[in-house]
């Protein structure tokens, strides 16, 4: 089944998402008769549509089959509750969305907040200063040519934020970090308080374009890259 299943999602980006909807709330109200097989499929969604790792994650397909694991009466309220969290999570800072406002604070002690930055594109990265898939991304995005040249052009801006609470050790490893880019704390812990951003991995990557509407969320570096060497004139 689940070779059939990873196959059955990935006929999904040719069809409208009308049609994918529709076929996953079928699809999943056919599973009720058991619940064994409902939440063996449900397992089978949050593994290949939100992991990030996997090559057919797609949010807005994952969105459809939360909603279907809620709605449908097989969950008890208690099982209800991942896919319940993990759907406000998905809802926040869609594509096309306005990027939640967030203030931050600077190694100086001087604050400042999202919507100040200017940029035709801001890339917002999410990290934490001990983290060693935080220091690979760090690495490859330095080692990005179309990157360097943006911020060369001043047309892109990089805002590295830390969500966590040690103040001092962020700051004690600055040092380390490109001085190109703004480096920020979220001091009020509204972040990760908040979650007002989904924030699935330590090393996590938005792009944003001068309005702050949302253009790639929880995306990889790759990605952020073949964007913007399209879009970008």
């Amino acid at each position: 089944t689940e070779q059939a299943f990873s196959n059955y999602l990935s006929v999904m980006q040719y069809v409208p998402k009308e049609t994918a909807a529709l076929s996953i709330r079928e699809m999943m109200h056919k599973a009720v008769v058991e619940h064994v097989m409902f939440t063996y499929f449900a397992g089978l969604y949050e593994k290949y549509l939100y992991d990030l790792d996997s090559p057919l994650h797609d949010e807005s397909l994952f969105i459809y089959a939360l909603e279907a694991m809620i709605q449908e009466p097989v969950f008890d309220e208690f099982q209800k509750i991942r896919p319940a969290h993990l759907l406000e999570l998905a809802l926040k800072n869609r594509i096309g969305d306005s990027a939640i406002q967030f203030d931050y604070m600077l190694a100086n002690e001087k604050q400042g907040s999202l919507y100040d930055v200017k940029a035709d594109y801001l890339l917002l990265f999410f990290y934490q200063p001990d983290c060693h898939t935080c220091m690979e991304t760090t690495e490859k995005l330095t080692g990005s040519n179309i990157l360097n040249k943006l911020l060369e052009l001043q047309k892109l801006q990089i805002l590295a934020v830390y969500p966590g609470e040690d103040f001092y050790s962020w700051k004690s490893n600055l040092s380390y970090m490109p001085s190109n880019w703004i480096h920020a704390y979220d001091h009020t812990g509204r972040i990760r308080g908040e979650e007002i951003y989904d924030l699935k991995t330590s090393s996590t990557l938005y792009l944003l374009d001068k309005e702050k509407k949302v253009l790639l969320k929880d995306t990889k570096i790759e990605q952020i890259e073949q964007f913007l060497q399209k879009n970008v004139q």
